[in-house]
């Protein structure tokens, strides 16, 4: 029987921070999951740890791949839930009723909350009602406080592995603004962010500026036009 929810958890070399994932996941009081983890060959204890877990793993992959959007696609095409949340080692669910609640709102397209960085009660970060073109050229919601109906990947397609960095910012951009497919946001801490990512690391902050800016070039005309796109040109060609 399919199950309701598909919770996709990436890692690699994550020994540090899998057991906080996996103890978020499996304290779930729904329990109508399957959980699908796909992880990138680690050579630390991030497979002795997953281990313990054996027996709520409903799929795991431990192979080398080409960058964690290649491991989230291997992720979606093993999935079969109705919806989908990416769960990567590091990172949790704010609570044990996450699950719950989701299953309890609105059923559009795309459900999603509010996250907490680093720790439960620390920095909240909250989220619009409607996320307007405005708000998406500046902002987007990570995607562990997302959940995507599945068949938003069939019909839309899966993460594009060109981008290092800005695939999650390019997935929300075709779904919300180019898809404009239904969504509805859960006034809710639903995770919590992981500060030590590639997407929060000092050093990607170069390819994480270049390639917003080439989101924002392919989606949205107006921003073509604006005085920060054509200094993002400028530093590009610099």
């Amino acid at each position: 029987m399919k199950s309701k929810f598909s919770i996709i958890t990436i890692c690699y070399n994550e020994e540090s921070g899998i057991r906080r994932t996996c103890d978020s996941i499996v304290g779930q009081t729904l329990s109508d999951c399957q959980w699908i983890v796909i992880d990138g060959g680690s050579s630390d204890k991030t497979l002795e740890i997953l281990s313990e877990y054996e027996s709520s793993i409903d799929v795991l992959v431990s192979e080398s791949d080409a960058g964690i959007y290649d491991a989230m696609n291997k992720g979606i095409e093993r999935a079969s839930g109705e919806y989908l949340i990416f769960m990567n080692g590091g990172d949790a669910f704010a609570s044990d009723q996450a699950l719950a609640w989701v299953a309890a709102s609105p059923q559009k397209d795309l459900i999603y909350g509010d996250i907490f960085f680093d720790k439960v009660g620390g920095e909240l970060a909250t989220y619009p009602d409607i996320m307007s073109a405005g708000y998406l050229l500046k902002k987007m919601v990570p995607h562990q406080g997302t959940f995507y109906r599945r068949s938003l990947f069939e019909k839309f397609g899966k993460y594009d592995t060109s981008y290092r960095i800005a695939a999650d910012y390019d997935l929300y951009v075709r779904l919300l603004e180019v898809g404009k497919v239904d969504s509805f946001h859960l006034n809710k801490p639903l995770a919590v962010f992981d500060l030590n990512g590639i997407s929060n690391n000092s050093d990607y902050r170069s390819v994480r500026k270049q390639e917003n800016h080439l989101v924002r070039m392919k989606y949205f005309p107006q921003y073509r036009r604006s005085f920060k796109a054509w200094r993002q040109i400028l530093r590009n060609w610099l």
